[in-house]
């Protein structure tokens, strides 16, 4: 077959390999961005296109670089090469913590008795106020009575009743002490009386002896009632405590959840007697946790304590709803870094309002800081990885470099760059191409 024949079914050949790289290559892009170019290159004399999806034009460029050739022994081979896009996104901490009560409690009875019944189980969820364990109120209420019947005599002693007079208790109104106050008035009319006869010689020493001794008799007498008036106050004063004491106690019987949150231990049965300790302390009935909130403790590395405050946001998942991501805010800083681990606690509150959370989760969680940061990202097709190694080619002065970077996340076929790439960088969107060093015109 003549030469120039061959020649040519090689040319054709290889334009129509170029071609086919150059439009897998191009599509890649579709991920980048909104919009699409045409873009149009000549190879060898003849010509391909293809649509350039989700770059602009200002984004994308088409470059050219030199290769062997079957007939002159240099052909140029075309390459895209892609600016490095800089977003501005939040500067995160990524971190693992667990989930832990915001309060724990052990519910206790002061009240002594038979256990009448018990309304919860373990892994009960209850709202604050519900009653978890009843004790018998019988020898209560029996107390109840009589101190009421108590206060009624006094009342009737007194001859006063709060509820009427709301001036207050006045111990001149004291039915005995107006008795002997009246005593005392005549006692001291008559003794005046007798006295100026007296002195005048109407009468005799005998009957004024007798009108002094009447007068002083009834002083006395009004003194002594109005001690009398103000001890049976302070009695009723008292048997008023008495009566509250009771009914806290009547109260008590009752015993009820301090919080909303989960029942984790049930300590006593029905009939089961419960008193208190000699010390004063009550009986455990029942253990409790608060589930809403809770509380996310975390441990975040000394280096990056400084930007933690207090009000920042954490966002975290738990294994248990996968793609469900929960928020919380901080709400303590530990003062001191920890000797072993040379990181400090942060705490954060979770709002929990539907209870699907529970203390104990292992979370990864995201803790939000208060400035922002440039990230940096790339096609995947631009990154080459061997051995753990992960490679871009640069263009800088007219040549591609190959430069190792540290990679982040994937995210719609773009890559974050953690190190490596600086904003304005630009990057060579098929590496296959190159070899570094190669120039690009």
């Amino acid at each position: 077959m003549p030469s120039a024949v061959i020649r040519r079914m090689r040319r054709t050949r290889s334009n129509k390999g170029m071609r086919h790289r150059v439009l897998i290559a191009l599509a890649a892009f579709s991920v980048l961005g909104a919009g699409a170019v045409f873009v149009r290159s000549t190879l060898a004399g003849s010509e391909s296109g293809a649509l350039l999806f989700g770059l602009s034009a200002e984004k994308a460029e088409l470059g050219m670089t030199k290769t062997p050739g079957p007939d002159s022994g240099e052909a140029k081979a075309t390459i895209v090469i892609v600016p490095v896009e800089t977003v501005e996104a939040d500067h995160v901490l990524r971190l693992t913590g667990t989930l832990t009560a915001d309060e724990k409690a052990e519910v206790a009875s002061t009240a002594n008795g038979i256990v009448e019944e018990v309304y919860v189980e373990r892994g009960s969820l209850v709202e604050k106020g519900a009653t978890l364990v009843k004790v018998d109120p019988t020898d209560v209420e029996n107390g109840l009575r009589e101190a009421r019947a108590g206060i009624e005599e006094l009342k009737a002693a007194l001859g006063w009743d709060e509820n009427r007079d709301a001036k207050g208790y006045n111990v001149e109104n004291q039915p005995g002490v107006q008795m002997a106050k009246a005593a005392l008035d005549l006692a001291t009319v008559n003794n005046d009386r007798i006295t100026k006869l007296f002195e005048q010689g109407a009468v005799s020493k005998a009957q004024f002896d007798q009108s002094n001794t009447e007068y002083e008799s009834s002083k006395q007498r009004y003194q002594q009632a109005l001690y009398q008036a103000r001890q049976l106050y302070q009695s009723y004063k008292t048997a008023c405590t008495k009566l509250k004491t009771l009914e806290k106690m009547l109260d008590d019987t009752t015993i009820e959840a301090p919080f909303t949150g989960w029942v984790t231990q049930r300590y006593v049965s029905k009939g089961e007697r419960v008193s208190t300790n000699p010390m004063g302390a009550g009986a455990n009935v029942a253990a409790m946790v608060k589930v809403d909130p809770l509380r996310l403790l975390l441990m975040v590395p000394q280096q990056d304590i400084a930007h933690v405050q207090p009000g920042g946001e954490v966002r975290f998942q738990v294994d248990s709803f996968p793609g469900r991501t929960f928020t919380g805010e901080v709400r303590y800083v530990s003062p001191s870094v920890e000797n072993m681990t040379r990181s400090m606690s942060v705490e954060a509150l979770v709002p929990n309002p539907d209870h699907v959370l529970r203390p104990g989760f292992f979370v990864t969680a995201e803790l939000v800081l208060p400035e922002k940061r440039k990230d940096h990202f790339v096609p995947e097709s631009a990154i080459i990885r061997e051995n753990d190694v992960a490679r871009v080619f640069v263009v800088r002065d007219g040549k591609a470099l190959a430069q190792v970077v540290s990679t982040g996340e994937s995210k719609e076929g773009r890559v974050r760059i953690v190190t490596g790439l600086a904003e304005g960088d630009r990057v060579v969107a098929e590496p296959d191409k190159v070899k570094d060093g190669d120039a690009v015109q």
